[in-house]
């Protein structure tokens, strides 16, 4: 989640219903110039004939992405594996100017309950196994900075970014790795990595957008996690909205997964690390990969195509639409496997579980715009 933000459903719904009063439509990107000539004539003497000209303004292109930066750790004496997931979206000008920056950071912290089974130590939502975000946890974050708590650095931070260069801010964020400058202690070159990630793996989703319009664009970004026996899966979107009409959309999954080890004792305890045997993990770097970076290797041998392949065709499908649109009722269904799947799924080419990545990109949807934390 976002924005200090947490909608569950059916409340979320009761959002969508709003989406769905509100709807708009994406204006055209362009409009040919029209030129009129205007004669006025006098007996004495002739006039010459005065011509004028308006022209509609070109489009504006933006370019949207998103990115991330997973590294994980072990933590008192091997019994809790950490990962802090560093989230970033972002909007760029034709210049690679930074339009708009949202960032966010969830901390993943696992432990084994037994054999075979882990469980969170994260702060999560109430009855669920979503883990808080930073930004989520407000002032309970605690950080006590002289300079304010980690939601109100990371929104100064955001703010600076705005009409800097991505290379020259990029590089900022890289050197670092203690903190930014005199206004922002928090620790900022993850963020750094999710840009440089960004650029490795050409998120970019490029679209006009008439100028009229440039300035009321809003980007949202979106974390939202939950757990299984011996796996953390972490949803990420960005999108960016004019009104409730989809522009881009940016769409990523991460899974942690775990390996349990048994150390003989009296009680016997257990230790966790990352299951190295997995795609996902990058040992090398000691950090984890999500779902499209790792690509084919994921291997999920879909009907649609690889886990990659039907991400970049849902985010074709929601640009256009408002969420209440795409994932209305009468669009879904549900799956002995799968749970709940698009009932056109084989022809919209997304035939994967799409319930998490709904609720995600609703609240990714309710937090757009200007930071405005709400306190649970």
């Amino acid at each position: 989640m976002k924005s200090g933000l947490k909608l569950f459903m059916p409340a979320a719904l009761a959002l969508v219903g709003l989406m769905a009063s509100c709807t708009s439509s994406i204006p055209a990107s362009s409009t040919p110039s029209t030129t009129s000539t205007v004669s006025t004539t006098s007996e004495t003497p002739t006039s010459t004939p005065v011509s004028t000209t308006s022209e509609t303004p070109a489009p504006v292109t933006l370019k949207v992405a998103h990115g991330y930066h997973a590294p994980y750790a072990s933590k008192t004496s091997n019994t809790i594996l950490q990962t802090d997931v560093s989230y970033v979206g972002i909007v760029l000008n034709e210049e690679d100017v930074i339009v708009d920056l949202k960032i966010d950071v969830m901390q993943v912290k696992a432990t084994p309950s037994n054999a075979t089974t882990t469980v969170l130590t994260s702060a999560v939502f109430p009855d669920t196994t979503d883990v808080k975000t930073k930004w989520d946890l407000l002032e309970a974050y605690n950080m006590n900075g002289s300079l304010g708590e980690w939601y109100e650095q990371a929104k100064a931070l955001e703010e600076y970014a705005v009409g800097k260069g991505l290379d020259a801010f990029k590089a900022e964020l890289l050197a670092n790795e203690g903190g930014f400058d005199a206004s922002v202690s928090i620790t900022v070159d993850a963020f750094g990595r999710a840009l440089e990630l960004i650029d490795t793996e050409n998120f970019y989703s490029e679209i006009e957008v008439p100028a009229a319009d440039v300035e009321n664009v809003e980007l949202g970004i979106g974390m939202s996690s939950s757990q299984e026996a011996k796996r953390t899966n972490v949803n990420m979107t960005t999108a960016l909205f004019l009104e409730d009409t989809i522009l881009a959309a940016e769409v990523d999954v991460i899974q942690i997964p775990y390996a349990i080890t048994e150390v003989a004792g009296d009680p016997v305890t257990y230790t966790i690390a990352a299951d190295t045997t997995r795609a996902q993990v990058d040992a090398t770097n000691i950090k984890i990969l999500s779902k499209v970076s790792i690509g084919e290797a994921y291997n999920m041998n879909g009907a649609a195509g690889e886990y990659f392949e039907q991400v970049e065709h849902l985010e074709t499908y929601l640009v256009g639409k408002t969420l209440a649109a795409a994932f209305a009722e009468s669009a879904l269904t549900v799956d002995p496997t799968h749970g709940l799947v698009f009932t056109d799924g084989s022809t919209i080419g997304v035939t994967i579980g799409i319930e998490d990545l709904r609720d995600v990109l609703i609240e990714t949807a309710a937090a757009a715009g200007p930071r405005n934390p709400v306190v649970y």
